[in-house]
């Protein structure tokens, strides 16, 4: 285990059978529809690639890249839209894919930019959810930039693995974990 590494808060095995269960049932919550999967990159890329593989049904796939963290901690929201993007979402119902709902800010950026783009609805899936301990997930506020699907809560600490990082670093760990205090 690297250095850095504190404590491992879900490990490969949890991660995938949790990972398959969201899988299916997105595929059933879709089953009528064939919606546009936009994957937020990079930090979502293996959560994506096991969910998509235990998703039995139709589905498009797209890609949008958003950062907001320099270092460990969040800053302004910066996306980079691929052409074309608008004409393979209009009209149809979006699922946005994302590695952790923080502050909100990026789901919320990306939402209102497939909006505009003529994005029937849009809905979003996040591997893990990030809460303090004052404002646990039950009491967090709720609203368009909240996610419809969560595979896990986190307490409020900066967490690597599973296709999270610290610049760039830790991404192809198997499991997810909390970096070490100080």
């Amino acid at each position: 285990m690297p250095p850095a590494i504190g404590q491992v808060l879900f490990d490969a095995e949890t991660i995938a059978r949790r990972v398959r269960d969201l899988g299916r049932e997105l595929a059933e919550t879709y089953r009528d529809r064939e919606p546009v999967l936009v994957a937020v990159m990079k930090g979502c890329v293996l959560f994506l690639a096991d969910l998509v593989r235990a998703w039995e049904g139709p589905m498009d796939l797209e890609f949008i890249t958003a950062e907001s963290y320099e270092g460990t901690e969040p800053g302004a929201v910066h996306l980079a839209v691929p052409e074309g993007l608008a004409d393979r979402v209009a009209g149809r119902p979006v699922l946005v894919v994302d590695d952790i709902f923080d502050t909100g800010a990026t789901l919320a950026t990306v939402r209102e930019a497939l909006l505009a783009m003529g994005a029937e609805e849009v809905r979003s899936v996040v591997l893990l959810h990030k809460h303090t301990d004052a404002a646990p997930p039950s009491s967090a506020p709720a609203g368009p930039a909240a996610p419809d699907w969560v595979g896990f809560d986190v307490a409020d600490r900066f967490v690597v693995g599973y296709g999270l990082d610290l610049d760039g670093r830790y991404r192809n760990l198997s499991y997810v974990a909390a970096l070490r205090k100080g």
